[in-house]
């Protein structure tokens, strides 16, 4: 029996003597109450991602995105970004930062990590920014699909992070620093994890359309940015490195004062010496704030040390050498076959020797960055760099160096082994089966020892490192003005002008 049952029981009147007849009771049940439609009974209480949340990761993105940036300039060579960064890491060789950025592992195609960790930040915080100018549930279809890109991006980090530590063997902080950030945006995103579904269900509202159409047309728009960027910061590099084919800079001021202090009181004294002090910190902002007066200050603080530096005696007999035969200006070079700055110096002095009016002469020694080899490098930079000094050394028993070294220069290589040498050897006309042979009996260890404990002996600590006439170049852009100067003192005609 029912509950309906015996509540229809217990209601019915007491039997009596009454003449009327009572109808019965219906045993139909009453209807069940209204049951909540199916919308609200699937609605579950959902963690909400709050707007300061986003906030603070869309603040982790920006700062991420500094730090990427930086990475960029450093890795095509900007002073003021090398300078910053070579604070956080240490400068030359001893550099983390350097030996990563230095590396074939630092971009991808051609394209810098760098500049695509700064194009996923950028593209990340804008749509956390946008989901700010929308509702509640664009926020969390918004967090979810970040905190989704975070867990890949966090991934790939480690897999870079492996790299370091197996293949390049060194640490580069900033780029740390940048893996940190995109765990501290992980965790600030985190109370979004749920299924996909809110994404879907974001999609289908208006508020929800317009944050993912305006995301993905800033994503496009970051895209051709930092794209362009990076073909500016490529060619401001290319201009750098074949600025050896301009001239000299312009004279700077001198931050002195041009008289001497004149004789007085101690007041005026002191007045004199503050006024000083004053010009000559106002001139030294505007060299700072002027990219071109910054230039020409370390322009003239390298030509002061090049004139300093003593001379260096440099072996040269035997040694492979291109322009005039025993010239009166004699450069020597101290290179390394996987260096990306030695290939470009190498395309510049293929257009500036033949130009040089048989004045100089260009010498080629090797320093390979690789401990295989060099005991003064403490982490391998360019692993195989050295095979490809000794099969210099080797092509030059064959008379066929400079082929050898503009094959090698024009080749894509990673990781050379001995084995290898023989294909590039043939692909620039040498026998091949010389090229092993002299490789496997070792005789040419000796004379790359030489001239790795002669570059040492000098100061060389990276590559190209340039002597001219003895004297160590402390800059590659410096190189014209000085070959300028080193014909002026030998009392030779100006030198013609370079043509591009």
């Amino acid at each position: 029996m029912n509950i309906f049952k015996k509540k229809a029981a217990a209601e019915e009147p007491p039997p009596g003597p009454t003449s009327m007849t009572m109808p019965a009771p219906s045993t139909t049940p009453p209807p069940p109450p209204p049951r909540a439609p199916a919308a609200d009974l699937a609605a579950r209480p959902r963690p909400h991602v709050g707007r300061v949340r986003l906030v603070l990761a869309a603040l982790v993105c920006a700062t991420s995105a500094a730090a990427s940036g930086l990475l960029l300039l450093e890795h095509h060579g900007e002073p003021r970004a090398t300078a910053a960064v070579n604070q956080v890491c240490g400068e030359g060789t001893q550099s983390g930062c350097e030996t990563v950025a230095r590396s074939r592992y630092s971009q991808i195609r051609g394209m810098p990590l760098a500049a695509i960790g700064l194009f996923f930040v950028l593209s990340m915080g804008s749509l956390l920014l946008l989901s700010l100018l929308a509702g509640p549930e664009s926020h969390d279809a918004v967090a979810a699909l970040a905190l989704l890109a975070f867990v890949l991006a966090l991934a790939a980090d480690i897999v870079l992070l492996g790299v370091q530590v197996v293949a390049i063997r060194a640490f580069c902080r900033l780029c740390l620093l940048t893996y940190a950030f995109n765990a501290l945006a992980l965790v600030l995103l985190l109370p979004a994890r749920r299924d996909g579904a809110v994404v879907g269900e974001a999609v289908t509202k208006r508020d929800g359309r317009l944050v993912f159409a305006g995301w993905v047309l800033t994503t496009l728009a970051l895209a051709g940015g930092v794209y362009a960027a990076e073909k500016a910061l490529d060619a401001r590099q290319m201009s750098r490195t074949t600025s050896i084919l301009g001239g000299a800079p312009a004279p700077l001021p001198s931050v002195l004062p041009s008289r001497p202090l004149e004789p007085g009181t101690e007041a005026q004294r002191y007045q004199e010496e503050a006024r000083v002090a004053t010009e000559q910190a106002r001139r030294l902002q505007e060299i700072l704030d002027d990219p071109k007066k910054l230039d020409q200050y370390f322009a003239q603080k390298a030509a002061r040390e090049f004139d300093a530096n003593p001379v260096f005696p440099m072996k040269l007999d035997g040694v492979p050498a291109k322009g005039a035969p025993q010239g009166p200006i004699k450069v020597v070079e101290f290179s390394d076959f996987l260096c990306p700055f030695c290939r470009n110096i190498a395309g510049a002095f293929a257009g500036y020797i033949p130009q040089t009016a048989n004045r100089v002469t260009l010498y080629f020694k090797n320093y390979p960055l690789d401990s295989l080899c060099n005991p003064n490098v403490k982490q391998t930079i360019h692993e195989g760099a050295c095979w490809l000094a000794m099969g210099g050394l080797c092509a030059q028993e064959q008379n066929a160096f400079w082929p050898y070294h503009d094959k090698v220069f024009s080749s894509q290589l990673e990781k050379p082994e001995m084995k290898d040498l023989g294909q590039i050897a043939t692909e620039a006309g040498l026998d091949a089966a010389a090229m092993q042979s002299c490789l496997a009996s070792g005789r040419m260890k000796a004379r790359l020892a030489a001239q790795i404990e002669e570059a040492r002996e000098g100061g060389v600590n990276a590559t190209p490192t340039l002597f001219i006439n003895g004297k160590r170049l402390p800059r590659i852009n410096d190189f014209v003005a000085t070959v300028d100067k080193e014909a002026a003192r030998l009392g030779l005609p100006p030198m013609p002008k370079p043509t591009p």
